[in-house]
């Protein structure tokens, strides 16, 4: 049964005019389609930290609000309505109403979405405010099922371009809905979720730390912090997996490259989990669009990563498991992180190889 109370939001925790009595809908409404790892507290707010989380709602018409915090400042949401271009905004530590959709007396589709991760801040939706219509079932979810894993290329870092760009003051912020993962989804028509975290790798992050979650850590979790939640691994089956580990790994500050027999079993480990926990999943590993020989021609990352991943492959010995080879995309000279464009070119060059892991 749809869980719909009216109520007065507090004042304070308003950015918008008193409009009086309305409808609100718990964050976890059965009507609210939740896409991406979250947590849905016992008081029915809802938690998530990976980015592309997404509330996916139907309305018949009138005013559209939500209520939302971030345990940072400086958590980006976006709202889509429709087929229409994305509103992005970005939330504050305290509660606050948000608008998402003013009243023209039309039904609409309404997609709230997480275009950060968690190091930037833990998202809690409290709840949403319809003013003027009913709430509706949501948009179905996509039949196919992709799940990328990675760092913060994956995750969307850099992605979104100011349009007076510059490198110190505006610097270029994340996007996750137009990654690489995101855009080859919606090409392929699949629902696609992002499982990511910035700096972190397979066996150490990009400073060589190796006592922070790593990628078989944090897989395992709905919020991926230290004795954070548990995921439910079946919520989301998915027909293919991506995954996009090593760039961190393979830094050329922290000095040597990791060894073979450091690197290879561990991946091995997580390819097999993956195996056993998806047995219907096509899997793919790819070295990502950052390392390259390049850059130190003595430590040949993208060599020396790309044999590895072979190895990987071939010790796995399954014919679920295929090594897919990324080109390059540099970024820029303000920032390495590949540029919304470069993301852009990346899911192109990927789509040919992933269909048919989808069946396409």
């Amino acid at each position: 049964m749809k869980r719909v109370a009216a109520y007065l939001l507090p004042a304070a925790l308003c950015v918008l005019p008193a409009l009086g009595a309305a409808a609100t809908i718990e964050a976890s409404d059965e009507q609210v389609r939740w896409s991406g790892r979250h947590v849905v507290e016992e008081d029915g707010v809802v938690r998530f930290g990976y980015p592309s989380v997404s509330a996916n709602l139907t309305i018949s018409g009138g005013d559209l609000s939500v209520t939302a915090y971030s345990g940072k400042a400086g958590s980006h949401l976006a709202v889509t309505i429709d087929d229409g271009p994305p509103r992005r905004f970005t939330l504050t530590r305290e509660a606050k109403r948000y608008p998402l959709v003013e009243n023209d007396g039309r039904p609409h589709r309404v997609r709230l979405s997480h275009l950060s991760e968690t190091w930037r801040g833990i998202v809690t939706v409290e709840g949403f405010r319809l003013d003027g219509g009913e709430l509706q079932p949501p948009p179905p979810a996509a039949r196919r099922r992709l799940l990328v894993v990675g760092d913060s290329v994956t995750c969307g870092e850099g992605v979104q371009q100011p349009a007076d760009y510059q490198c110190e003051t505006n610097p270029r912020r994340p996007d996750s809905d137009h990654s690489y993962g995101m855009l080859l989804g919606r090409a392929l028509g699949a629902e696609t979720q992002l499982v990511c975290y910035g700096g972190r790798g397979l066996i150490r992050s990009w400073n060589g730390n190796t006592d922070e979650l790593q990628a078989p850590q944090f897989f395992d979790l709905a919020i991926p912090v230290r004795d954070g939640p548990a995921a439910n691994l079946t919520a989301f089956v998915p027909d293919a997996i991506l995954v996009s580990l090593g760039t961190n790994d393979f830094s050329l500050g922290i000095g040597p490259l990791p060894e073979r027999e450091e690197f290879v079993p561990t991946y091995v480990d997580f390819v097999e989990r993956l195996l056993s926990v998806y047995p219907g999943a096509e899997i793919a590993l790819t070295e990502g669009a950052i390392v390259n020989d390049e850059a130190d021609p003595g430590r040949p990352q993208r060599s020396v990563l790309r044999s590895y991943l072979a190895d990987t492959v071939a010790r796995v010995g399954d014919g679920r498991v295929h090594r897919v080879v990324s080109r390059y995309h540099p970024g820029d000279d303000c920032d390495a992180h590949p540029t919304g464009a470069q993301h852009r070119m990346m899911a192109e060059e990927l789509e040919p190889v992933i269909a048919p892991l989808l069946g396409r």
